[in-house]
């Protein structure tokens, strides 16, 4: 009897490994690690891109319950930046939208930094493709809340973030808070 599936090649097995990582760097630096990690095994997958979208977060999923938030959030990252760009909307709603359900109160282990990074990121992609499937909408819901951002901030970084959120720069506060108080000083 014939093994069918070993006639003229092998069958290829595909598979992740995924390597947690503890550290204080940036939160770019853990994503690029996993992504090296994983990148051989994800290499094969971009031919469906929904159903292939689907796998890399499938394989990605089961190592986020043991992990660190820090690690979750660049596991989610990792497998988001792997995932073919004709898939955003199924990574939108599949990946990104659902680890900020399933993992709500994440934010209160990240850093200012780290939740700002992931707002950029999604922001990125919100920018770079069109809206399709409530992409826009599932994005928007998966970012950070300018309090949740704030959560662990110092009080320099909680300002400069607020700042950054309403559009006014530095220098303009600093003129503002000087014509408050001139206005208070003629005023008495």
């Amino acid at each position: 009897m014939q093994d069918i599936g070993y006639i003229g090649y092998k069958e290829a097995k595909v598979g992740t490994t995924f390597v947690p990582i503890v550290t204080s760097e940036p939160i770019t630096s853990v994503v690029a690690t996993i992504l090296a990690t994983t990148a051989a095994s994800w290499s094969q997958w971009f031919s469906h891109p929904a159903q292939d979208a689907l796998n890399v977060i499938s394989q990605m999923k089961p190592h986020l319950p043991g992990a660190d938030p820090r690690t979750r959030l660049g596991l989610v990252l990792a497998a988001s930046k792997s995932i073919s760009t004709d898939a955003k909307d199924v990574d939108a709603e599949k990946n990104l939208l659902w680890y900020r359900q399933a993992y709500a109160n994440d934010f209160t282990a990240l850093t200012p930094d780290d939740m700002n990074y992931w707002n950029t990121y999604l922001n990125s992609i919100r920018s770079s493709h069109r809206d399709g499937n409530n992409m826009y909408f599932n994005l928007q819901t998966a970012m950070f809340t300018p309090d949740q951002v704030n959560y662990n901030a110092t009080p320099t970084t909680a300002v400069s973030s607020l700042l950054s959120s309403t559009g006014l720069s530095t220098n303009t506060l600093i003129y503002i808070a000087i014509g408050v108080g001139l206005y208070l000083l003629i005023k008495k």
